[in-house]
């Protein structure tokens, strides 16, 4: 409520500076109230995973995870408290996973890894993606097919970035590619009904927030 308070004084602030219309103003405001929001749970993550020590990991999943979702969607908890204290804690847990894996992980096997995991999200985004939300439907079937092809491309970007990263075969190479693996998957995972679930459980156990 705070950040929405604040987001509607600094709208109508610039409505009044820049002669917005109302509508324009609604705007402004949803759109701060998104920043805010944004800027608020990238920094509780950071601050998590600098404490478990994985920050650079936590990162990679993080951005990763919401690349891809830009444009495949995906479940989400109800309030955006909610949705912040969840990826406060699996974003730092992925990371955590990701840092210590990275120091034992076979070499041979990231390459399989991979491609495994691009098959994998590959096959789940061409016959899911993209998962709307009530709030922002999509209506048009151009547009279902325009985001499940920019859905795709993101996996591919995703994979391909992993295999470059290959020929760093140190634990500072190999904790992002882990990460960045994982973060993809996770973000598949959201697109699954067994992932929607899943998330619905845990917003119902954040209910008090």
């Amino acid at each position: 409520m705070v950040r929405y308070s604040l987001s509607r004084e600094l709208a109508g602030y610039l409505r009044k500076t820049l002669e917005l219309t109302e509508e324009q103003e609604e705007i402004a405001a949803y759109s701060l109230l998104l920043i805010f929001q944004t800027l608020i749970s990238l920094l509780g993550i950071s601050v998590v995973a600098w404490l478990a020590g994985c920050l650079p990991a936590a990162l990679t999943a993080l951005f990763t995870s919401a690349f891809l979702r830009s444009f495949s969607g995906g479940a989400h908890c109800s309030s955006p408290a909610r949705c912040t204290v969840l990826s406060m804690v699996t974003v730092p847990l992925i990371g955590a996973l990701a840092t210590n894996l990275a120091e034992v992980f076979p070499r041979p096997l990231l390459a399989p890894v991979i491609l495994a995991g691009g098959v994998v999200a590959l096959a789940n985004v061409l016959r899911l993606a993209p998962v709307d939300s009530p709030a922002k439907p999509i209506t048009s079937p151009q547009e279902r097919r325009r985001f499940r092809r920019l859905s795709l491309a993101a996996v591919v970007v995703v994979v391909i970035i992993q295999l470059l990263l290959l020929p760093f075969l140190n634990p500072e190479a190999i904790a992002p590619i882990l990460a960045a693996e994982a973060g993809m998957l996770w973000q598949v995972f959201s697109l699954t009904r067994t992932g929607h679930s899943f998330i619905a459980g845990i917003d119902r156990l954040l209910k008090f927030i």
